[in-house]
């Protein structure tokens, strides 16, 4: 090697040395493929900053195509002295014991949602034609959910969402709907702090119920005295299209609000 190669090559040591690498763990709000951009709401990342929403470049060699509105990512930021670099970029699916086939309805990310009318917890028939113009969140839960860290905890964060976001329906759909009468939603819709116009729990027939639960991906079944079930929140568009799809029960209410309030920003 010679003496300009050798001055290269430790060069590219010091400057490798002087990079800080730091794990990040969040969800993505925006993606852009032509740039190479990810804007995530972050949880705090350890020695280096709070939690907060930012933009992040990704690496030329990472795959982009997962990296969607409402997708839970962990990645290792590489931060240099003039840029800084998104590494090893993982999507973070929900784990079951045994595959479950999506369901033949579900829709992808930017497709229309096909308009549904349910019952809610006044007995009212609603539509999601209802919404039109406005930023809609949906989840599904119900009542005897005996697990706190899945339907209450979703729950919990449609409360915290309610408060911080003014211009967002908030729909909660039940999957047990002979047992989830408009009554027993509306003393559960109280536990919450729901106002019963904002925040909509809904019911209806079995099959209307699995109609609406297949277009956003989730999957249920009875078991053993209780609902097994899959986890997913979806967020509509203005334009009534499918903006983001969160998986799981696991995200920050933080970063719900997050990504719901970049919907309703745009114009």
């Amino acid at each position: 090697m010679n003496a300009d190669a050798r001055r290269g090559a430790l060069l590219v040591l010091v400057l490798t040395g002087c990079a800080k690498h730091y794990r990040v763990e969040g969800l993505v709000v925006q993606a852009n493929a032509a740039e190479r951009t990810m804007t995530v709401t972050h949880r705090p990342i350890e020695n280096y900053m709070p939690a907060m929403t930012m933009s992040f470049h990704v690496a030329p060699k990472e795959d982009f195509s997962k990296l969607a509105p409402g997708a839970r990512v962990t990645f290792d930021l590489r931060v240099g002295k003039d840029q800084s670099v998104a590494r090893n970029v993982r999507v973070q699916t929900a784990k079951l014991d045994y595959p479950v086939p999506a369901p033949a309805n579900k829709l992808a990310l930017g497709e229309k949602v096909p308009d549904f009318s349910l019952t809610d917890q006044a007995g009212r028939a609603v539509r999601l034609g209802d919404f039109a113009g406005r930023v809609v969140a949906v989840d599904f839960i119900y009542t005897r959910c005996p697990l706190p860290d899945v339907c209450p905890r979703l729950s919990a964060n449609f409360a915290y969402l309610a408060k911080r976001v003014a211009e967002v329906e908030l729909l909660s759909v039940t999957i047990d709907p002979q047992y989830d009468t408009p009554a027993v939603l509306a003393e559960y819709g109280r536990r919450y702090g729901s106002d019963g116009e904002r925040w909509r729990f809904l019911t209806g027939t079995m099959d209307q119920v699995r109609e609406v639960a297949g277009l956003f991906g989730l999957v249920y079944w009875p078991e053993e005295g209780s609902i097994t079930h899959t986890v997913a929140t979806g967020i509509i568009g203005r334009d009534g299209r499918l903006a983001a799809l969160v998986e799981g029960s696991s995200y920050r209410p933080e970063q719900l609000r997050d990504l719901v309030q970049h919907e309703v920003e745009k114009r």
